[in-house]
């Protein structure tokens, strides 16, 4: 019986398909390398630090130990702190999307020229710096700020509304923030899409509506899921703007473990609740994410 070769494979395509998969590992190697350097490596000594004893709790032993997490949990101000965070950053969260969805869309059908003015305007809000935005913001909501005259020379007010120092004046400082990293995944996502298919339901009979809620929305949620999540990890994550714009009243949990680790020099228990914040916040992150894709169906 006559042997049965294999069909030839041309030259090369061996090397080609090697070369599928070492480019993009090539292409993504720089950012891996600075990830474990800026960000792993910092982490894992966190997590270690934050199973040793603390000499400020009284106990010279050594050693791994649960102390400081079952200190974390059982703590009443942590718990506070950690509930006042997760509220203010879904408030945010929920805030930037209803502003940054629209102007997305705007983006859309604006003509290049004003698309190009508004994108420019965009980035150069990532560019300029969080604390002068934040100083800002204090002018705007003080007591005898520009908000405050306003709304008094309007007669909406007769006396000044108190604003500043608040939890009202964290969250409009994270919105302020947090609105270019929603606008630019949603726009993203909905450039993509193919107009015909819009179109296509509007010629059909759809309304606007409609076709925006069936085919538009649907569609552009890897967009925004993507700039929930990025908005919802700065907010949990967020000390500049609360220590600023907030008092101690409104603090989050950033600032509880900042003062652990920098004013109290506590740090197995301050590494504790940052380990422990990344944990929660990676558990919302994944349990959103199976949310998305189980029940809307989403491509995320």
């Amino acid at each position: 019986m006559a042997n049965v070769s294999q069909p030839l494979q041309p030259p090369g395509m061996h090397l080609a398909t090697r070369g599928k998969y070492v480019t993009p590992l090539f292409l993504l190697a720089p950012l891996l390398a600075f990830l474990l350097v800026f960000y792993v490596t910092p982490f894992a000594f966190m997590v270690q630090e934050s199973f040793r004893h603390s000499a400020l709790d009284g106990d010279p032993s050594t050693g791994v130990t649960l102390h400081q997490y079952l200190k974390t949990w059982t703590s009443s101000r942590i718990g506070r702190v950690m509930e006042r965070t997760f509220r203010m950053s879904i408030l945010t969260v929920m805030l930037t999307l209803v502003i940054s969805y629209p102007i997305a869309l705007l983006l859309l059908r604006l003509r290049p020229t004003l698309k190009t003015a508004i994108l420019v305007i965009i980035f150069i809000s990532l560019a300029s710096s969080l604390i002068v935005r934040n100083y800002g913001w204090v002018v705007v909501l003080a007591d005898r700020g520009a908000l405050n005259v306003l709304l008094q020379s309007i007669g909406v007010i007769t006396e000044p509304i108190r604003l500043l120092f608040s939890e009202t004046a964290i969250v409009i400082g994270l919105v302020h923030f947090s609105i270019p990293f929603m606008v630019l995944p949603i726009y993203s996502s909905l450039l993509r899409q193919p107009s015909s298919w819009s179109e296509a339901s509007l010629s059909l009979g759809g309304s606007h509506w409609r076709t925006f809620c069936s085919i538009t929305l649907p569609l552009s949620l890897p967009g925004v899921f993507g700039g929930t999540i990025l908005t919802f990890a700065l907010s949990m994550s967020a000390y500049v703007t609360p220590l600023m714009l907030g008092s101690p009243s409104s603090s989050m949990i950033s600032q509880v473990a900042a003062e652990q680790l920098l004013t109290q020099l506590n740090f197995p228990y301050g590494a504790a609740i940052i380990v422990t914040l990344t944990i929660i916040t990676f558990a919302i992150v994944a349990a959103y994410a199976t949310v998305l894709r189980k029940v809307f169906r989403a491509d995320v």
